[in-house]
């Protein structure tokens, strides 16, 4: 019972020892490590690395819904195989065309693409509006992230009429704006895989409750009727395209709603829509963590109108 003093005394002299002069405790240094101080020391500090993000170019390609060109001529040239039979005609049965391009097409079909010709050019009918035929956007998404395509927006009633395995449906929607709901997913080879989902908001602004990665968070805007019996995924090269389009006469189908203008005096025309990715992206697991890139999380929807 005598010796337990004499042990502890001989315990704190030996730490006390080991805290002199060219010895530190774990977790001294931890000062040091900040950018902060790693500047006042002259040291650079490490980067920090954020996803790579996808970059995409949308084109909204406006014509005449008689335009032998994009309406015919385009889709020899356009794979749809790439989808089942079902989808395919799910899709068809609700007015969307889906394919993608992944060799060169004919220098006229490519001249729609690139160039900003007028309407009597391109397709011998009056021209559409003062509204450019061509509109060019980029978009750059987060891996896995969730973005939207809004095609239309604030329409004061929208007439839907749906067809799914259970059956045709109608409903109105109020206050409704249509939309192409995508998510991007790099893949290690380079390629990208798009995700898209036709998409309506509708009705006021509401708050609700959402469960997303395990936990619960609030959100506030429009109640969503999501068509996932219409999703499509396709994986794009470097050079392909994805090309969505209206099919069928002037209805109230899902094609019609997202890809039909229903607003012009002189009639209503096509709008087509193609998704391409800009460069060579590399799946954040496989990518090059020493480089750092700046991901805007804050980007708002893309509006095409």
């Amino acid at each position: 019972m005598r010796t337990m003093p004499l042990f502890l005394v001989i315990v704190l002299v030996l730490v006390t020892g080991l805290a002199g002069p060219g010895c530190r405790f774990l977790g001294a240094d931890r000062e040091a490590a900040t950018p902060g101080t790693a500047a006042a020391l002259g040291q650079s500090p490490r980067p920090r690395s954020t996803p790579q993000t996808v970059l995409l170019e949308l084109l909204f390609i406006r014509c005449e819904p008689h335009d032998a060109q994009l309406c015919d001529e385009l889709w020899t040239f356009v794979d749809e195989q790439f989808l089942d039979t079902g989808l395919r005609g799910r899709l068809a049965a609700n007015g969307l065309r889906v394919g993608i391009v992944t060799g060169q097409l004919p220098a006229h079909l490519a001249g729609r693409f690139t160039t900003s010709v007028t309407a009597d050019e391109a397709t011998g009918s009056q021209p559409l509006s003062t509204e450019a035929l061509v509109t060019r956007r980029q978009l750059r998404l987060l891996p896995g992230r969730r973005s939207e395509i809004v095609t239309g927006s604030g329409l004061e009633e929208l007439v839907l009429l749906e067809q799914s395995p259970d059956g045709v449906s109608g409903a109105t929607y109020h206050d409704a704006s249509p939309l192409l709901g995508v998510v991007a997913k790099p893949a290690a080879d380079g390629r990208v895989t798009i995700e898209a989902v036709p998409e309506i908001r509708h009705g006021p602004i509401e708050k609700s409750w959402v469960g997303e990665d395990g936990m619960f968070r609030l959100e506030t805007g429009q109640r969503r009727h999501r068509m996932e019996h219409l999703q499509f995924v396709t994986t794009l090269p470097e050079h392909g395209m994805l090309v969505v389009g209206c099919s069928g006469g002037e209805t109230a189908t899902v094609g019609d709603r997202l890809l039909r203008d229903h607003d012009r005096s002189g009639g209503t025309g096509l709008r087509l829509l193609v998704i391409r990715p800009l460069d060579s992206t590399v799946d954040p697991l496989f990518a090059d963590h020493n480089l750092v890139e700046i991901a805007d999380q804050s980007e708002p929807p893309l509006v095409i109108r």
